[in-house]
């Protein structure tokens, strides 16, 4: 576990230091420093930010800092996470040498949907929206995602319950890789979509519908789009039903931390030398 942490607070600060991060000469805990307790977090402790901030007090691996300061200061840092996220999506793309992605979505819930006139952090109508797989109404949001065959994510877009997969996809699918294979389930067939990201050269390969055309490469679809669904396993494992946060900032932040997460586990059962090209 040391050489985890070593190794993920050396990444984090190594990055900070390229895009000229500095932290506040005032502060006693640097802006790694407070990344590092929240990755703990989200690793170790199912987004308990509590547990882990304790957890690094007693272990005295960095120096602290009041508890209501440091979700101030996490807070802060919500778009350094998204640009930690980029950083190793582009290493993922530069060590997938087939180009072949798969493409989907997962609801993440801010409450039960019978409580969603009574939810605190965040009321919006667009926040409600359907889960096919499990054929039922969620309030909350929506993560789409885009990982390479080795279940590794380069993409990730947030977007209201309510937004369908398609019209989601406009926002991040045309940033693929040129001459990519992108495979989406039943949800992503669409001319318009597939004509739009024809001009990026990258091709849109949906499972068709059962009333559709009989599509010759379905099972070998289904084998590569297990990629994805282990992904949305993994990050949904980590924080189980519910993000528990109390400000819809906090809530985001959050989320976007499992994601991180998950990259940096994905980052670190790599071999040495193609961790290395990081940083090259």
């Amino acid at each position: 576990m040391e050489q985890r942490i070593i190794t993920i607070f050396y990444l984090i600060d190594e990055y900070l230091k390229t895009i000229g991060i500095k932290d506040d000469k005032r502060a006693k805990v640097s802006n790694s420093e407070i990344l590092l307790i929240g990755y703990i977090a989200m690793e170790d402790f199912n987004g308990n930010y509590y547990k882990a901030y304790q957890y690094v007090r007693e272990m005295k691996i960095v120096k602290m800092l009041e508890y209501t300061r440091f979700i101030r200061r996490i807070n802060k840092l919500e778009s350094v996470i998204e640009k930690l996220f980029l950083w190793l999506a582009e290493l993922f793309k530069r060590l997938e040498g087939a180009q072949i992605y798969s493409v989907d979505s997962f609801p993440v819930e801010l409450c039960q949907i019978s409580r969603e006139k009574r939810c605190r952090l965040y009321n919006d109508e667009k926040l409600k929206g359907f889960n096919a797989s499990k054929n039922r109404y969620f309030y909350g949001f929506k993560v789409h995602m885009v990982v390479n065959t080795n279940k590794e994510p380069v993409f990730f877009y947030i977007s209201e319950g309510s937004m369908h997969d398609v019209k989601a996809s406009y926002n991040f699918l045309p940033f693929v890789p040129k001459n990519s294979i992108v495979i989406g389930d039943k949800g992503y067939v669409s001319d318009d979509l597939n004509n739009f990201l024809s001009k990026f050269g990258i091709k849109l390969s949906p499972i068709f519908r059962k009333n559709m055309k009989k599509d010759n490469e379905y099972l070998i679809k289904r084998k590569i789009r297990k990629s994805i669904e282990t992904a949305f396993s993994i990050i949904t494992g980590k924080f189980g039903k519910v993000i528990k946060a109390t400000s819809i900032g906090g809530f985001l932040t959050k989320l976007k931390l499992f994601i991180l997460t998950y990259s940096f586990d994905c980052f670190l059962k790599l071999d040495k030398d193609k961790q290395n090209l990081l940083f090259n």
